[in-house]
């Protein structure tokens, strides 16, 4: 038997998030470590650079993830020690989502490192269990990836037998349909677009019109989470942003944090002479008003969002997400397409960008037959949708069946993960 208490992470390439099964407090840390200049002896892991660095302009990150797998255990090991941190792993269960995709060395090296490093009680990295439905508790489901522990969480909430899920995170766009909690892998998409190139386009954008912040990640990030929307209509808003300044409806600007006076940037109203300092964010000097390092945000506010919907503005020859779901579903039987239009699952950050679940609704409206009902379902909180799936299925009566202990381990090695955990490897 899986001991009850387990902790259950889902590791994204961006931000980990995890929390105990049996406590309501999330935590949500970056999965990187950083260096700052100011600080070039100190290494900053997760998020001690929020709590314990004071200035974050230029930072440098090192990250384990690069598109989308796990390369750099060395840095990913570090994360994983800060945030385990008191949780003691002899009586505690662990449960942890992987990429998509991911391949088998990459498995067992998580195995080994859990069971042998960590000693955990038990560990679960599924691509199957089986789940107690109305009528069988023999129906299958695949279980290596947040979307299939979101597919898992949507259909015991609606007790639907499909589920279209659209996880749009920091390196990629995944489009995974799901039919009683079995990946459909021929409708499965991926856009190489995400989170980081949107961020570092953004960055592109603002050095070659404004101010070089090619070293500052962390800043421009904020100022896209906090500035950026999704155009519900992209041709009328770009004749919009072009008006006067006193006419412009998009345009403001954004106040740079010099980590000294101003510790967020902020946005305010344009001024009508935008002035700059330098060519670089300088805390070195004491902040005036007049040595306030701004950025004028216009068409940036919603043409950067707007490559998930057409990836081709900045070359990538891809479908959008709205003409990818279709063409996903379209590649699927005819019968099972009307229930996957009406069960569209939306999941990771890139969704919480305003107007993007009525941008996709509205595209996908005029491509589906009229008679094809569409619903899009958006969590409160899609970021963590899929950590508060793991919740509740590690509470299930079921989940102790589909662990390994680390007595099983310990007797059989990773042959014994090799046979609970996936069929195919």
């Amino acid at each position: 038997m899986a001991t009850k208490s387990v902790f259950v992470v889902d590791n994204g390439a961006s931000m980990s998030k995890s929390r105990m099964n049996n406590n309501e407090d999330t935590r949500i840390v970056p999965n990187c470590i950083m260096k700052s200049k100011f600080y070039p002896r100190r290494t900053f892991i997760a998020d001690q650079i929020d709590n314990e660095c004071p200035n974050k302009t230029s930072l440098y990150y090192q990250l384990p993830f690069q598109k989308g797998y796990l390369v750099d255990w060395n840095i990913e090991k570090q994360v994983w020690d800060h945030l385990f941190g008191k949780v003691s792993f002899k009586s505690t269960g662990l449960l942890m989502t992987e990429p998509y995709m991911n391949l088998n060395f990459i498995r067992e090296t998580m195995d080994q490192i859990f069971f042998e490093e960590y000693e955990v009680a038990s560990f679960a990295r599924y691509d199957r269990i089986l789940r107690p439905s109305s009528n069988s508790f023999l129906k299958i489901i695949f279980f290596i990836l947040a979307a299939t522990l979101s597919a898992y969480k949507y259909e015991c909430d609606t007790k639907s037998n499909y589920v279209l899920v659209v996880d749009s995170g920091f390196s990629f766009t995944h489009i995974v349909p799901y039919y009683q909690g079995r990946k459909i892998l021929d409708g499965m998409t991926r856009i190489d677009v995400g989170g980081k190139l949107l961020t570092n386009q953004l960055k592109n954008v603002i050095s070659y019109r404004q101010l070089l912040v090619m070293n500052e990640t962390y800043i421009i990030n904020e100022l896209k989470e906090n500035v950026c929307f999704v155009s519900l209509d992209f041709q009328d808003d770009m004749k919009k942003a072009r008006l006067p300044l006193s006419e412009n409806p998009y345009a403001l600007d954004y106040v740079l944090p010099d980590y000294n006076e101003i510790k967020q940037g902020y946005t305010q109203a344009p001024s009508s002479s935008l002035v700059s300092i330098s060519n670089n964010v300088d805390t070195s000097k004491k902040n005036t008003k007049q040595q306030q390092q701004v950025v004028r945000m216009n068409v940036e506010r919603f043409t950067i969002p707007e490559i998930l919907f057409r990836p081709s503005m900045i070359g990538i020859d891809q479908a959008g997400i709205a003409e990818s779901i279709y063409n996903s579903v379209e590649e699927l039987p005819e019968h099972i397409r009307p229930s996957l239009y009406n069960n569209i699952l939306l999941i990771g950050g890139n969704c919480l960008f305003p107007n993007f679940k009525q941008r996709l609704e509205n595209e996908l409206r005029s491509m589906v037959k009229d008679d094809y009902p569409i619903r899009i379902t958006l969590p409160e909180d899609p970021i963590t949708y899929a950590l508060n799936a793991g919740v509740t299925l590690t509470n299930s009566s079921d989940y102790a069946n589909y662990c390994v202990t680390k007595r099983e381990y310990d007797e059989n090695g990773v042959a014994i993960c090799h046979r609970k955990f996936a069929e195919n490897y």
